[in-house]
């Protein structure tokens, strides 16, 4: 008999183990129920119980709460049955608790043919045992196989299942510079036959793409099959070989609450776990997004998201600020902002995607020139810094004014200041800029205007009025001789 069960989470994650005595452990209570949610780092049952009948519970959730050492901490559920045997073992879970306080809960997902009584949930933690959850389960008794018997209903598979049978599908996704440099990486999968999704993101303001598969064949595209700027999809038109196209479920089952499955990058590799359906929303100008619970690595981005059957429902992304995602070497904004654009905390649902066989590939630097993709930066070691003002200086040798990267439509200016030294051999140039909305519409343009460099550091800077635009988030592109050599991001409020 086999028991199907998985670790899909803890509430607080991440940093390095420390010793911890048995003594400085303190269980304070455990948990269970049909379903709930994850309410301020704690799960929230809609209903509390210990027995659960099959087929009316499909699954349930057992939580446990614990005073521990803050700290990294290594956690480990052992499902036994009633008769004192191991069912299973539950991956290792790693939290990062801040506080004492730490949280933990596991998922159990019910079958036809499970013995029934009481069964025990054991944890450990650090190897230490750290509590226990007996909980009753009930159901038909195990009929004896018929001389004919019907067809069995699928099972849902482990995560182990899932793992194996996903990997090869997915693929890593790299943007390419003219020198042949990777500069970003994000993550594709198989859909169909030389067909393979990723996020818009993560083939946005690149002059090539470099396609990766899980043997190591390396594929090099410039060009893309089918592709949404505000939905944050693309389809490439690659060999995929031997690689075969995930399973496609219905994105319109997801529910809020639900927990699903994600591959997360951690290091170098690819980690699965699950993850919580914290939301949905219908966004004007960008189409429906699915909000995710908590937030993914930028690797991530392209990644499926799979029910519980390993059926890709979405794709990990989901940006509402198209043109956001660059090497931050090469641009400035205020740690609050960057992360509000770069966070990896929704999807696209799958039925977002639109593309059929007779789409034929676009050149990326045709997209380019029409603006469907946002221009890379070509960095210069010209360039030293920049940043965004409500006010500058007039002497370069007063302290730079504070920056700031939100601001009113009722301010009076906003300044845009760049330093630059002489490098190498470029002494002279022209300097302008251009400032685009959400939808890559150009809003605002600099007349250029002739710079020379020289060894000592030289201020650049100009303003535009903000009255006349709208609320939302805008590009501004410092443009050095027709090519952007720098970028920044600003939020425009009321």
């Amino acid at each position: 008999m086999r028991c199907r069960s998985w670790t899909l989470l803890s509430l607080v994650l991440t940093a390095s183990m420390n010793p911890m005595r048995a003594q400085d452990l303190r269980m304070l209570r455990s948990v269970s129920g049909p379903s709930g949610k994850v309410e301020n780092n704690k799960f929230v049952f809609d209903e509390v119980r210990n027995r659960f009948v099959y087929p009316q519970d499909k699954s349930f959730t057992v939580y446990f709460e614990w005073v521990a050492p803050a700290g990294m901490h290594v956690l480990t559920g052992i499902w036994k049955q009633p008769d004192g045997t191991v069912a299973t073992m539950s991956p290792d879970v790693k939290i990062q608790a801040p506080s004492r306080e730490l949280n933990c809960y596991w998922t159990f997902v019910l079958y036809d043919g499970m013995r029934p009584g009481i069964w025990n949930l054991e944890v450990r933690i650090d190897g230490q045992p750290a509590g226990s959850h007996p909980f009753e389960i009930v159901g038909p008794p195990v009929s004896k196989p018929a001389a004919e018997p019907e067809p069995a209903q699928r099972r849902a598979p482990t995560v182990d299942d899932i793992y194996r049978s996903a990997s090869p599908s997915l693929v890593w996704i790299y943007k390419v510079d003219q020198a042949g440099r990777r500069t970003d990486t994000a993550s594709g999968f198989v859909i169909g036959k030389d067909r393979i999704v990723t996020a818009f993101q993560a083939v946005d303001a690149c002059e090539s793409l470099e396609v990766e598969f899980s043997g190591g064949r390396k594929a090099v595209l410039k060009e893309l099959l089918a592709w949404s700027r505000s939905g944050d999809w693309a389809v490439l038109a690659v060999a995929t070989g031997s690689a075969s196209a995930l399973e496609i479920g219905k994105s319109k089952d997801i529910q809020v609450g639900e927990r699903l499955i994600v591959f997360n990058v951690e290091g170098s590799g690819r980690v699965i776990g699950g993850i919580d359906i914290a939301g949905r929303q219908n966004l004007s100008g960008f189409g429906e997004r699915i909000q995710l619970s908590p937030a993914l690595t930028a690797e991530a981005a392209g990644g499926p998201l799979l029910d519980l059957y390993g059926r890709v429902v979405g794709i990990i992304g989901g940006s509402t600020v198209p043109g956001a995602r660059f090497n931050r070497r090469d641009m400035s904004v205020s740690p609050s902002l960057w992360n509000s654009l770069t966070v990896q905390n929704k999807a696209t649902p799958l039925t977002a995607l639109n593309f059929s066989s007779e789409h034929r590939p676009s050149l990326l630097s045709a997209l380019l020139s029409t603006g469907e993709l946002t221009a890379p930066i070509h960095p210069m070691p010209e360039f030293l810094y920049g940043g965004t003002a409500l006010a500058i200086a007039k002497d370069l040798a007063q302290p730079a004014s504070q920056e700031v990267s939100e601001f009113s439509r009722k301010d009076p200016q906003v300044w845009v200041y760049t330093m630059w030294a002489q490098k190498g051999k470029v002494s002279k140039g022209m300097i302008s800029a251009r400032v685009y909305d959400e939808q890559n519409r150009l809003r605002v343009t600099v007349p250029p205007k002739k710079v020379s460099l020289y060894s000592t550091p030289t201020r650049s800077a100009f303003s535009f009025v903000p009255a006349t635009l709208n609320p939302g988030v805008y590009r501004i592109d410092l443009i050095w001789d027709n090519r952007p050599a720098w970028r920044t991001f600003i939020r425009i409020t009321d």
